[in-house]
């Protein structure tokens, strides 16, 4: 279920695409793709496409909004070229999105729990078996190519994604995102394991349930602390390599050319734009009415 939360995030804040594309399909692409990890009962079915429906209202109308004005936030600051960007800068809407995954997990983990009380020994089989197939998927394109190769991969989807914020790096941009490629610790193995003993944790939680609200508060307290389970060196890690790429983003933040600052603004515009006018009570509409 935290992959489902993390692509209902991801797609809104971060894809390429455009949320017009997907979010008025969530309410069958969530359930296609829960139905990846677990073969859900008709009458499971039927309480999940429930439960989505209020909660895909809720969140068009209380967080779509929040979402957007992080966006026009962030472009106000690309806007004011005198205003100078800094990892400390940058680290305060990584908290901010922090807080938009927080306040989803608060509000969807009862039905969530609700669902998968009713869980058979099967499914949770079934689930979990599904997740290490997915483990050993991350393995297979993160962990076992060789070290170049993985350095080259990371090297083409950082430049994909600038390219596309962006539109296009100066020779000196190229050269500090090489930098920061080379500098960035290997993590992807240490990711594997802390996504198995998250499972490990979360399969226990299961498998010894009893009542509803207590596998609700087990399910909300592993999906917000599970940075808990980390050892201390994938953390350090982490935070080494979150570092470095703030580092990496505040140099490019500073070094636009007009270009790349209007194409920016006009990126983060867009997308601010297309979330409003999902939302279940945009601000457009606001303000027309006034």
């Amino acid at each position: 279920m935290k992959k489902i939360l993390a692509l209902v995030i991801g797609l809104i804040l971060l894809s390429a695409c455009g949320p017009r594309l997907y979010y008025p399909s969530l309410d069958w692409l969530i359930p296609w793709y829960v139905d990846d990890y677990i073969s859900l009962e008709p009458d499971q079915s039927s309480r999940l496409r429930t439960q989505l429906a209020r909660q895909l209202e809720w969140h068009c109308r209380t967080q779509l909004p929040e979402y957007a004005e992080f966006l026009l936030d962030l472009r106000r600051e690309v806007d004011h070229s005198g205003r100078s960007f800094t990892v400390e800068r940058l680290d305060t809407y990584k908290m901010r999105l922090i807080r938009y995954w927080n306040v989803l997990i608060h509000h969807i983990s009862p039905d969530v729990a609700d669902i998968m009380f009713s869980a058979t020994d099967e499914q949770v089989d079934e689930l979990f078996q599904n997740l290490e197939t997915k483990n050993r998927d991350i393995e297979n394109e993160y962990v076992v190519p060789a070290p170049q190769k993985i350095i080259q991969n990371r090297q083409k989807r950082m430049q994909k994604r600038l390219n596309y914020w962006l539109g296009g790096l100066t020779e000196s941009q190229l050269q500090a995102v090489d930098a920061w490629n080379l500098h960035i610790e290997p993590i992807a193995a240490d990711r594997v394991a802390y996504r198995r003993k998250i499972q490990a944790v979360g399969r226990h939680i299961l498998e010894n349930r009893t009542n509803p609200d207590e596998l609700e508060a087990a399910l909300r307290g592993l999906l917000t602390n599970a940075e808990e389970f980390r050892t201390e060196n994938y953390q350090r890690k982490i935070d080494v390599n979150t570092q470095r790429t703030f580092e990496l983003l505040a140099y490019l933040l500073e070094t636009l050319t007009p270009n790349q600052r209007n194409h920016l603004s006009n990126r983060l515009e867009s997308l601010a734009a297309d979330l409003d006018q999902l939302s279940c009570d945009p601000a457009s509409k606001k303000n027309r009415a006034e």
